[in-house]
């Protein structure tokens, strides 16, 4: 350790004898920059020809420490008379810092470290700031489990006078881990359970016993809270330690417990409620007497509480619990205030840049003249989100001096919402092809959605352009308009070459029944269709009219709920959708074709969420015999078609009346709302009689995969899908070239979740 480090000395008062008020005569500095002297000067309270005395001297000393210049001060007498005497002031200044450098570190990156170091060029450097550096590197050390580390600091001169480079050297030396935990006091849960519940763990086969500090203090509280929710409300940790073994090798930790009683959940009384009726309250309750008195369980509670409230518009109510103790059995009192109803005078928008307020405020079911509603605002926010122009949506209240609230809803929009992607695709069936499409969902600001797509691969051939209006008129009916061409050469065989080129209409609108989840559309299209498949036996077997080339002129009737959460990666909620084909208003085609589906999604923790998909598919007649092209068919394997069932190649399960797929997935956020992981296990088949539909003899596949969301391209998908049963020869009877390999087949999918 370098003088630097020494402690501060204090001035000494070097006098050859007792000065009493003498006259001071001179005074000489010593220690101090060229060109400084008179700066210096001006902090000393002394001036020659005036009386001095050691009170003088010992308040200048003084005075010339408080600039935090000098690490020394002293004061000597020189020229001493009987009546004057002249001082020699002695300094050694505090160096100005001309840099800093680490040395040493290699756990810790210099980035890290220079987040930390707050000295600046220039700055004068005394002992309390270089020692404040010191800890505060230490501190990160001991953060990452080296609490050994030691550090550190030499000045080191520059050619510049009283100019220094300041240089931390770091010695790191081994991670400390954690060797021995040592519970004390506890009885109602045993050392196994406080083991496994305790998130600091000891070293061993499988665990690296690291040592944080910080998660250290937070793992004990997870420790009580552990406690609490099993009605053990008084218990607290009387004391805990942590230190070096014998060899100093590793850490022991030492934890004493007061466990105190376990209570249990009893009455929950409600007083001075007024506008709210008890019962009311009492309904949301959700704790269950005789059960342990948990911690969580009543915050919940009196948060259910508060939001009743907080519905009818009383923001300012408040709920005081009062803990009545039975033995062991706690009842609860509520006292409530319940003030007054909280009007909302103006709603804001803000951060909407690109879109339009109209976009954003259509959506709003609260509004300026109502009493607040925590329900209407939390579903405000939802319908807001699910435009997915915006990255968040952030709500805001504004009380005024009259008793009325202004609202605030503070978008943050989407970088680069439109989305343009031109590349390569491949599939194990098509192989390699491209595709060129731009999707702009916020056109002109106004919420309208235009697109275009183009894809070519081996033996297929697609094309649409459309446009979406979500308020025509400034009403809630969407419109939407689509043109399209596909042109599809089976790989397998020719005769099942397929054309299509038309146009569709559509317009729907928000429904408020059953509930307000619930949306209605109808889509006509006119195109014509060229099929070049043609089959006998298929036509006999099916019980169906293949029509090879005609005018279809289809209507298609939607009912949908979705109550998702979010539009892109929902995290709870569920979407029903029923619909229908009625592919016989005109034409040459004659057929009705529904299809029933429901996607379901449940956190589990953790940010894992679990879906759960369904689909179910039937194609009927409308009167004569059914007349349809091979394309309208179910097509069951693969990712592109009705069923999908991955492991599978496409199509390879089936071209039938019915299909029926079942899908469940899992999948955890890398980066919430761009980059996820997930594991799927699907189940499909296609039948031609409703009699044969039968669960157990549907095909299954097992997989795993990415999604990621890139600006201006969107959601891209990569599958790996692996079949668990062989397909029978009869699975695919259109394709009699069709070979199974039981190999795992790779997906590459665009704007489609798991």
């Amino acid at each position: 350790m370098t003088r630097y480090f020494a402690s501060t000395l204090i001035g000494l008062v070097l006098l050859t004898g007792s000065i009493s008020a003498k006259t001071l005569t001179e005074i000489t500095l010593e220690g101090v920059v060229k060109g400084e002297e008179r700066q210096v000067l001006a902090q000393v309270p002394l001036k020659v020809g005036a009386d001095v005395n050691e009170s003088d001297i010992g308040r200048a000393i003084r005075q010339l420490y408080k600039t935090k210049k000098f690490r020394t001060v002293s004061i000597s007498s020189i020229n001493e008379t009987d009546s004057s005497t002249g001082l020699r002031i002695s300094l050694e200044m505090n160096p100005y810092c001309d840099g800093y450098e680490f040395h040493g570190n290699k756990k810790l990156t210099k980035t890290k470290l220079k987040e930390l170091v707050t000295i600046q060029t220039g700055e004068l450097l005394n002992d309390a700031k270089i020692y404040e550096h010191v800890v505060k590197i230490k501190d990160a050390y001991k953060e990452k489990g080296y609490l050994q580390a030691d550090v550190q600091c030499n000045l080191v001169p520059t050619s510049v006078p009283n100019y220094v480079i300041a240089k931390f050297e770091i010695r790191e030396n081994d991670k400390v881990r954690v060797e021995t935990i040592t519970f004390t006091g506890n009885s109602a849960f045993n050392d196994k359970k406080l083991h496994r519940k305790f998130k600091t763990k000891e070293r061993h086969l499988f665990s690296s016993g690291e040592y944080d500090e910080t998660k250290y203090k937070a793992h004990l509280d997870t420790l009580m809270q552990t406690y609490k929710e099993e009605g053990y409300i008084e218990a607290r940790i009387v004391s805990d330690s942590v230190g070096f073994n014998a060899d100093s090798s590793g850490l022991n930790v030492n934890i004493d417990l007061d466990e105190g009683r376990q209570f249990f959940v009893g009455n929950f009384y409600f007083r001075n409620n007024k506008v709210i009726e008890t019962a009311r309250l009492a309904s949301v309750v959700t704790m269950r007497q005789g059960k342990p008195f948990a911690a969580s369980k009543f915050q919940e509670t009196q948060s259910m509480v508060g939001n009743v409230y907080r519905n009818e518009g009383y923001l300012w109510s408040q709920l005081v619990p009062t803990y009545k103790y039975r033995g062991d059995t706690v009842d609860v009192i509520f006292d409530i205030t319940e003030g007054n109803p909280a009007i909302i005078r103006k709603i804001d928008i803000a951060g909407n840049d690109k879109t339009r307020e109209q976009v954003i405020r259509r959506e709003l079911v609260i509004y300026p003249g109502q009493k607040y509603s925590q329900s209407s605002m939390e579903r405000s926010i939802r319908e807001v989100r699910q435009l997915n122009y915006f990255d968040n949506v952030t709500p805001d209240i504004a009380p005024n001096n009259d008793g009325t609230i202004d609202l605030v809803f503070d978008v943050k929009e989407k970088e680069n919402i439109g989305q343009f992607s031109a590349g390569v695709t491949y599939s194990a069936q098509e192989k390699f092809g491209g595709n060129f499409s731009v999707s702009i969902p916020n056109f002109r600001g106004a919420g309208e959605q235009l697109d275009a797509m183009a894809e070519i691969a081996q033996g297929r051939q697609n094309y649409s352009l459309g446009f979406t209006e979500p308020w025509v008129f400034n009403t809630p009916i969407q419109f939407n308009a689509r043109a399209f061409y596909t042109d599809v050469h089976s790989r397998y065989d020719s005769r099942y070459d397929y054309k299509r080129i038309g146009t569709e209409f559509g317009v729907g609108r928000k429904l408020k029944w059953p509930d307000d989840y619930f949306y209605g559309s109808a889509k006509y299209l006119i195109s014509y269709d060229k099929n070049s498949y043609t089959s006998p036996d298929v036509e006999d077997e099916l019980g169906i009219d293949i029509v090879s080339k005609g005018i279809l002129s289809r209507l298609y009737l939607a009912l949908i709920r979705n109550d998702t959460d979010v539009p892109q990666f929902p995290t709870r909620g569920s979407v029903f959708t029923i619909g229908s084909y009625l592919g016989g208003i005109g034409g040459d085609y004659n057929y009705l074709k529904g299809i029933v589906s429901y996607d379901w999604y449940q956190p589990l923790g953790k940010k894992l969420v679990m879906g759960a998909k369904t689909k179910f598919g039937m194609v009927g007649s409308m009167g004569d015999n059914i007349k349809l092209g091979y394309n309208d068919l179910f097509q069951v394997g693969g990712v592109y078609y009705d069923g999908v069932v991955r492991g599978y190649d496409e199509t390879s399960l089936g071209t039938d009346l019915m299909m029926m797929t079942l899908s469940t997935e899992l999948r955890f956020p890398i980066i919430e709302q761009q980059f996820y992981l997930g594991g799927f296990f699907d189940m499909g088949n296609s039948w031609n009689k409703l009699e044969q539909v039968n669960i157990g003899g549907m095909y299954k596949g097992i997989g795993t995969g990415v999604r990621l969301m890139l600006p201006m391209v969107g959601l891209l998908g990569f599958d790996f899908g692996w079949p668990l049963d062989v397909p029978k020869s009869s699975a695919n009877p259109l394709n009699t070239d069709y070979k199974f390999s039981g190999k795992p087949n790779f997906y590459f999918i665009m704007n489609r979740g798991f």
